[in-house]
């Protein structure tokens, strides 16, 4: 009997023994803690962010680019804020002309940076603005009034392909960053009609019009990523009729393509009527949200999950805090405590499964 108890003694100890060896080497396991750490050099670097403006440089849109200019501290005092690395490019909703005019002066490439209307207008000479840019505030003024000139066939999802998609624009600007959130703004008191012809076809129904997916489908490729976490289409639009009714003067349609591709990618849909300021404040919030998110290296238990910014633990909270999505294993930090560019980032959780 007790050669028996000694026997399982022995094989027990033996056990442990190889479990505590077997946690030490390659194909190890572990129940303990892991982390996900978004320190650099003990100093948090948050995303870069490249947003380009889409302009309607058409005759009825002077009033808007000038309350778009006017408003810009609204849209730009948070990035400011965080002092976050950014760049802004601007195009127009005529820039489509360089899919059948390549020679045209409409849609040229202007120092392989900004694809302006073929209006003689001036321009500030910086065509990617970032937080270095002296006197921003009117370099964007000078930049966003790009006049009442232009096509009034206004395309702007191929104009914003033709912009991105164009080998000078990407290579000589320095406006896109491959590790940057890619932020697309669009402002328009019309819609999208996006179309295969020179034609102006205004038909939802056209078999002509190129489908949104054409466009959500090049920025997955353009990005390498997907919608909502790696890039965002956001616009200000004619959203609705009461909206049509107080500007209409022949020249604006109520949009339906650009509230949908908002939606196919996670950006906000404002209108034009609004107040420019809150609009341009809910877009800068949206897309700092968007591009403050983080993949974890593995499934956690949501609820071990522990987040501190600079020492200072953060609770789960969809207003002021974070959330996680288990599909796509992201965390996301919203409102107040979205952290600053000098922020130290931990995020500690016990995984779902043991590390075979």
């Amino acid at each position: 009997m007790v050669n028996r108890i000694a026997r399982k003694t022995v094989m027990f100890a033996s056990a442990v023994a190889m479990l505590a060896g077997c946690s030490k080497g390659g194909g190890s396991y572990s129940t303990l803690a892991d982390a996900a750490n978004y320190q650099q050099e003990a100093v948090y670097v948050p995303r870069k962010i490249d947003i380009l403006w889409v302009i309607d440089n058409s005759g009825s849109m002077a009033t808007s680019q000038a309350n778009l200019a006017s408003n810009f501290q609204s849209f730009i005092s948070r990035f400011n804020q965080y002092n976050y690395d950014f760049h802004m490019a601007v195009s127009t909703t005529d820039a489509w002309e360089k899919e059948f005019y390549s020679t045209s002066t409409k849609a040229r490439i202007r120092d392989g940076a900004v694809l302006v209307s073929g209006q003689s207008s001036t321009h500030s000479g910086y065509y990617v603005i970032d937080k270095n840019t002296p006197n921003m505030s009117s370099v964007f003024e000078t930049n966003i009034k790009q006049g009442t000139l232009g096509n009034g066939d206004e395309r702007a999802f191929e104009s914003f392909y033709q912009t991105l998609g164009n080998e000078s624009f990407n290579t000589s600007s320095g406006f896109r960053r491959p590790d940057a959130f890619l932020a697309i703004i669009i402002v328009s008191d019309e819609d999208d009609f996006s179309n295969s012809t020179t034609n102006l076809i205004e038909d939802y129904n056209s078999s002509y019009l190129y489908p949104i997916s054409k466009y959500t489908d090049f920025l997955n490729s353009y990005t390498g990523g997907v919608a909502g976490t790696d890039y965002s289409v956001s616009s200000i639009s004619t959203l609705n009729q009461s909206c049509y009714n107080s500007i209409y003067n022949g020249a604006q349609k109520i949009s339906v393509r650009y509230p949908a591709i908002a939606d196919a990618t996670g950006g906000v849909k404002a209108s034009i009527c609004d107040n420019f300021g809150t609009s341009l404040q809910l877009i800068s919030d949206s897309i700092i949200q968007l591009s403050s998110s983080f993949k974890l290296s593995r499934a956690p238990v949501v609820s071990s999950i522990v987040v501190t910014v600079d020492g200072v633990n953060v609770a789960q909270d969809a207003t002021n805090g974070w959330t996680y999505d288990e599909s796509s294993m992201v965390l996301t930090f919203h409102g107040s405590s979205v952290p600053a560019a000098n922020a130290s980032i931990s995020i500690k959780f016990d995984p779902v499964s043991i590390k075979l």
